[in-house]
């Protein structure tokens, strides 16, 4: 199962460079960053980066998270399962690992990529690849000159936003 482990927003790859050398590794199978590909538009040119899709967050797939609360424990720098404290981990749900393995879409470097998007002339979506194509009814905010749209979905308790990047039909990026 997945668990997210709360770090310091910027430390994430610390904290998994962290895990990797002290936690033992039958502790755990993965450790991981869930990133996505966004576009910035520099001098009117679409230019495709990565950034961190849940800042803060670092995910482990485990099916040991006691053992890996101890071992997290010999980590220096702020870490913390989410749940009840040596009490009960919350592991993320089987519909939330689902919903965020369907965004990765098989990507094994945990990137949700850009999604293939036609526009029409009003300036909606007519057509789009994966990922965004299953939540295109999630919808509540685009910027398609800017490169992205903002999806609701409920996931680790509360509804959240997410920005999913476009690549748009003709773009040289």
């Amino acid at each position: 199962m997945w668990y997210a482990i709360q770090t310091i927003t910027g430390s994430e790859e610390d904290i998994i460079e962290s895990i990797r050398r002290t936690v033992d590794t039958e502790a755990y199978e993965e450790c991981f960053l869930l990133k996505r590909e966004a576009v910035w538009r520099i001098q009117g040119e679409c230019r495709v980066h990565v950034e961190r899709l849940f800042p803060g967050y670092v995910f482990v797939s485990t099916q040991h998270p006691r053992e890996m609360y101890q071992q997290l424990k010999r980590i220096s720098s702020y870490t913390k399962i989410l749940g009840k404290e040596e009490e009960e981990f919350y592991p993320v749900s089987v519909e939330e690992e689902e919903f965020l393995k369907d965004l990765l879409n098989g990507d094994q470097e945990y990137t949700v990529r850009l999604s293939m998007a036609v526009v029409d002339k009003q300036g909606n979506i007519a057509a789009c690849g994966a990922p965004l194509e299953k939540y295109l009814d999630r919808v509540i905010k685009k910027r398609i000159r800017l490169r992205y749209v903002i999806i609701r979905v409920h996931l680790f308790g509360r509804d959240r936003e997410i920005l999913m990047g476009l690549r748009l039909e003709g773009d040289q990026t």
